[in-house]
């Protein structure tokens, strides 16, 4: 009977681990065969999509859900594999590389993309009204896991969506140029036989007819076989789509009046020029752009080329040469491109920009000054900048300002903030996340409770800062909003910026920070009620501390916060607090997929799940 029963309770066990296993099997591997079998010989090649990453979907075991990701996957898959082709295509018709493999692949690719791309935007449709009822068809880490997926779907789907088309274009004037199939097509096909020659027929004197003899063999008859070339009466050279670009154009011009074709052919350049400019940019290829600003013919085009320099923070000479020969159109985007690279040797630009007639350029001007960080500059925005009667000349020269990261500055921007202009108000939000300052973190702060209208541009502007007080910060207002939508932004700040640890809350009025685990150790810092410190670590041994009438006992917690003590050489300071007079939270990771975390109170027991559906947070897999 005791066998029997353990024969039972084991095999009960092998039963549950059995379900666990195949409960936690919630995530499968998606790869381009998945989209379709026909598309195996691509899969691993340069045109696969998915060869230099690996894309896992979520398994919800909710069908309306699991269908969905993977028709979204299958999508995206095949979208991203046809501008693969295209691109390639393109580039190997260049320097005249041939294309027989992307031709296959297109063939292929024109057959599926028309249904693709006419559900797109239902896709989108779905998707929006799945995130918005995944909180009720899920709970606990599962809604984050699969709110994550869906907003990277979207996100996807958003992008592709007007690229689309242009896809389907690509695909098919590939498949329609005559350039990308092989020649030689004039020669004759080596499985065409030769005509036979009649068979000689032998006749006898009385006219009776005979079998005919074989009197040549099979090899001997093979030698006989020649190949000429045909004479072509007409001969029809040039890729398709020129020819019929050519019989449009010469339709058009039977119709339209000369004013109308050179309006057409000015937007034609005009797209043109901004599809390059957007290439070179993609392809990180400034010195293309440079020749883009310093040669094409149409101004929109040089600016747009300007700006993308600038996003690049490359091409400062050439940018400097636009705005001392290029016109009015020109000069602007030159302008805000060097204020976005901010370079010392530019200086004398910006100080020229600052007396121009344009509000936008001046404005860009004060920013670029301060990038510099030249003194002389600085005074220029204290004087003429702040000064100016232009609310977009003044916000850009209190952002200016700000980079200089001087302590002074902080009551200037504080001071702005009371502005009745909201642009004003703005840039001086933005302007005390560049300054970085704890006094500016604190306003923003401050902020962030005070102005409900600028709370969610306050989180993100602290979320910017990369610093352990902007970290404390974001903590100090999780516990202080009750606000749904402010405290799940919090979160994805605080899970974007990987701020997993433990952190204490001061719980008392005023106390010390010691130097030491003991109540008579050297003072090093104040502190008090709600300030905020990362815990380091806690004493082995506990000891014995009088909190008013009571003697508790409990252990030590080193912990990391910002200096109080005036002049101090660095912000922070490390040292000793009694555990019952701190509150213990915990932000960590949960799950292997890394795309969910938890926000916990020790002491409490309260805890709530923090996940990030817009931004595409990626975490680090837990070990």
């Amino acid at each position: 009977m005791f066998q029997k029963g353990q024969d039972i309770i084991w095999k009960g066990s092998l039963w549950v681990v059995l379900i666990l296993l195949v409960s936690c099997s919630t995530s499968k591997p998606f790869q381009l065969t998945d989209v379709s079998p026909k598309y195996r010989e691509y899969q691993g090649s340069d045109l696969d999509p998915h060869k230099t990453k690996d894309v896992i979907i979520p398994v919800t075991k909710n069908r309306k859900y699991d269908s969905f990701i993977e028709e979204a996957h299958r999508t995206i898959a095949l979208l991203e594999f046809g501008e693969n082709i295209a691109l390639r295509a393109d580039s190997k018709k260049t320097v005249g590389d041939p294309v027989e493999k992307e031709m296959q692949a297109a063939a292929y690719l024109e057959e599926d993309l028309p249904a693709v791309i006419t559900r797109l935007p239902e896709l989108i449709q779905i998707n929006q009204s799945l995130i918005d009822s995944t909180p009720n068809d899920f709970d606990g880490p599962s809604i984050g896991r699969v709110t994550y997926e869906l907003g990277n779907i979207l996100e996807s789907l958003r992008q592709y969506s007007p690229k689309a088309i242009g896809i389907q274009n690509a695909i098919r004037n590939l498949r329609s140029d005559s350039s990308n199939y092989n020649q030689g097509r004039d020669i004759a096909s080596p499985d065409t036989k030769p005509e036979e020659a009649d068979p000689v027929l032998i006749s006898n004197d009385d006219n009776t007819p005979k079998k005919p003899e074989k009197i040549v063999k099979k090899e001997e008859q093979t030698n006989k076989i020649s190949i000429k070339r045909l004479n072509r009466k007409t001969k029809v050279t040039g890729k398709a789509t020129e020819q019929i670009n050519e019989m449009v154009k010469k339709e058009e011009e039977e119709v339209l009046s000369d004013e109308e074709k050179k309006d057409k052919e000015y937007t034609e350049q005009i797209r043109n020029g901004l599809v390059q400019v957007f290439r070179w940019e993609y392809y990180r290829k400034p010195k293309y752009l440079e020749k883009i600003l310093a040669t094409h013919p149409i101004p929109r085009v040089r600016s747009a080329a300007a700006l993308a320099l600038g996003r690049l923070k490359a091409g400062r000479v050439t940018l400097q040469t636009a705005i001392d020969k290029d016109g009015y159109q020109v000069r602007p985007a030159a302008y805000k491109a060097l204020s976005d690279i901010g370079d010392k040797r530019s200086l004398s630009y910006f100080i020229a920009g600052t007396k121009a007639e344009d509000p936008e350029v001046i404005a860009v001007s004060f920013e670029g000054l301060g990038k510099t960080k030249d003194p002389a500059g600085r005074e220029l925005i204290l004087t003429q900048g702040i000064a100016s009667e232009y609310v977009v000349i003044v916000s850009g020269a209190l952002r200016g300002l700000a980079y200089h990261k001087l302590d002074a500055d902080v009551e200037i921007f504080s001071k702005f903030l009371k502005s009745n202009e909201q642009e004003i108000k703005e840039a001086s939000i933005e302007a005390l996340a560049i300054h970085g300052s704890r006094e500016s973190l604190r306003i923003l702060e401050q902020v962030a409770l005070e102005e409900p209208s600028l709370t969610m541009m306050a989180i993100d502007e602290i979320g910017k800062n990369p610093s352990l007080s902007a970290t404390f910060a974001l903590i100090r207002l999780n516990e202080s909003m009750t606000d749904e939508k402010f405290t799940k932004r919090i979160g994805e700040s605080l899970l974007r910026r990987k701020a997993f640890g433990k952190y204490a809350i001061i719980l008392i009025e005023d106390d010390y920070l010691r130097a030491e685990p003991n109540e008579r150790s050297t003072p090093i810092s104040y502190i008090k009620n709600k300030e905020i410190g990362l815990i380091i670590s806690e004493t082995k041994k506990e000891f014995a501390v009088r909190m008013g009438e009571d003697i508790v006992t409990d252990k030590y917690i080193q912990i990391k916060m910002e200096s109080t003590l005036p002049g101090a050489r660095s912000a922070f300071v490390t040292g000793w607090v009694f555990y019952p007079k701190i509150d213990i939270i915990e932000v960590k990771q949960l799950g292997s997929d890394g795309n969910s975390g938890k926000y916990s109170q020790l002491k409490k027991g309260k805890h709530k799940n923090l996940f990030n559906p817009v931004d595409g947070v990626k975490l680090p897999k837990k070990d």
